[in-house]
């Protein structure tokens, strides 16, 4: 699809495209910015793009300020690079009014409600529009082009309000001619406090990047844009272990506050208005439960995931059990006792190292597919077992 020029040359859309430094809001900054304007038909008014060298907008600010001021301003699910945005030039000298901000992420559940996976490439494709190429221009002509689609009613759907009334709300907000002070200084890389020590949890092995982020199909649209996220940091393995003593949950543990995929989280909680983020967690993990027993892909590997990462995200790992448990078809003895003893069992009763490890995985024990079963788990299967005879 190529984007027709307007006929009117008065912009009403400004769509961003943003690529950063990294994902702290304080102390990382904006690289790349790439903007395409639109008319309020959806045709093209101009284009623009710039790399910050320097990581500011001292010299640039003033373009900025002509090309956004009281425009719609359009991502596809940038929310985070608009704040970001908006600090960078708060830096640079500049009090930015609020900004009337609209996403095509959630305009798709509109214009695409039967899509299963919502990033822009996905939308791009089901709305027959040419995807993105990991660049900021690229990010911003594919959220143009996709937004245009979604104006002239694609699939039959009329223009939403919240695309169309996003621009009447710009135009309350115009930008100041000028920055009101001078530009603050970045804050150097050694100024960062000390990180605490953490160890992150391994990307999973039997869950890949589509089947996570199946787990965020059919929630509302801001829940949806940060369980999408979540998958993405869960498939990448920055997420941090829970300690053993305190497996709380996730954006309360204070020892990884400072870990950037936990920080970015909460950033996208907070800007989304994902306000249970405890109900959110367990409603993915469920999400992943369901499709793993539909697809029976619950072994003892696959459980042993399930359990990791419930307990990466604070969720009871009994939400993970009962509904295997009722799936699975054998008839496991009932656990009287986790503790057990480090000696042998002193009497074989038959049972073979796939049916223990089966039973250990519902029952709630970890144990790694290379490892040996512990005796204490054995010796609680044997108890179990003699309990149930």
């Amino acid at each position: 699809m190529t984007l027709a020029r307007s006929d009117t040359g008065t912009p009403a859309y400004a769509v961003l495209g943003i690529a950063t430094s990294g994902i702290d809001l304080e102390r990382d900054t904006i690289r790349d910015l790439a903007v395409v304007r639109l008319d309020e038909r959806g045709g093209l008014v101009d284009e623009w793009q710039t790399t910050l060298d320097d990581g500011t907008f001292a010299d640039q600010g003033v373009h900025v300020r002509e090309l956004l001021s009281q425009m719609a301003v359009v991502t596809h699910n940038g929310r985070l690079g608009v704040e970001m945005l908006r600090r960078v030039l708060t830096r640079a000298g500049w009090d930015v009014p609020a900004i009337a901000q609209a996403t095509t992420l959630e305009a798709s559940f509109t214009y695409l409600p039967r899509l299963g996976r919502r990033r822009l490439a996905d939308c791009c494709t089901a709305a027959g529009v040419t995807g993105p190429d990991g660049e900021a221009p690229g990010e911003a002509r594919a959220t143009a082009e996709l937004l245009v689609r979604f104006l002239t009613g694609v699939a039959g759907v009329p223009p939403a309000h919240e695309l169309t009334g996003v621009t009447l709300r710009a135009w309350v907000y115009p930008w100041p001619a000028r920055p009101a002070r001078a530009a603050a200084p970045r804050p150097r890389p050694w100024d960062r406090p000390a990180p605490k020590p953490y160890t992150l949890a391994p990307p999973p092995r039997h869950l890949n990047a589509r089947q996570l982020a199946d787990g965020a199909a059919g929630t509302l649209a801001h829940e949806h844009g940060y369980l999408t996220l979540l998958a993405e940091e869960v498939a990448l393995g920055r997420l941090p272990e829970p300690e053993p003593a305190t497996r709380n949950r996730l954006q309360e543990r204070d020892g990884t506050a400072g870990l950037p995929a936990v920080r970015l989280l909460r950033e996208v909680a907070a800007l989304l208005r994902v306000d249970d983020l405890t109900t959110a967690h367990r409603d993915f993990v469920n999400a992943l439960i369901a499709q793993a027993i539909e697809e029976d892909r619950y072994a003892q590997e696959e459980r042993q995931e399930l359990f990791r990462l419930a307990s990466v995200l604070g969720v009871p790992w009994s939400v993970v059990l009962e509904p295997i448990v009722e799936a699975t078809p054998i008839d496991f003895p009932k656990v009287v006792d986790n503790t057990g003893s480090s000696n042998r069992p002193a009497v074989p009763t038959g049972a073979g190292p796939k049916a223990i490890r089966a039973w250990a995985a519902a029952n709630g024990y970890v144990i790694a597919p290379e490892e040996k079963i512990p005796w204490n788990v054995v010796r609680a299967f044997e108890e179990a077992k003699e309990q149930q005879n």
